[in-house]
């Protein structure tokens, strides 16, 4: 069966980034969780918001010296 992949947003301050992964729309949070720790961020809220068609994750900042999106 065909799962439509949804793209991952990182949410800072009052920006949405693209975290530069997909992950199914009926993934659970903490598989959107996990894929980002691969990348590196730190989630602490995960939602899926069907009014944009993404997960988005609220991340702990991280400084700008030791951060490079991926």
């Amino acid at each position: 069966m065909y799962r439509r992949k949804c793209p991952v947003l990182i949410e800072m301050e009052l920006q949405r980034l693209p975290a530069g992964i997909n992950v199914p729309s009926k993934a659970k949070p903490v598989d959107v969780s996990l894929a980002l720790r691969e990348k590196g961020w730190s989630p602490c809220r995960v939602w899926f918001d069907a009014g944009e068609g993404a997960w988005i994750a609220a991340v702990i900042y991280r400084d700008s010296t030791t951060a490079r999106y991926r």
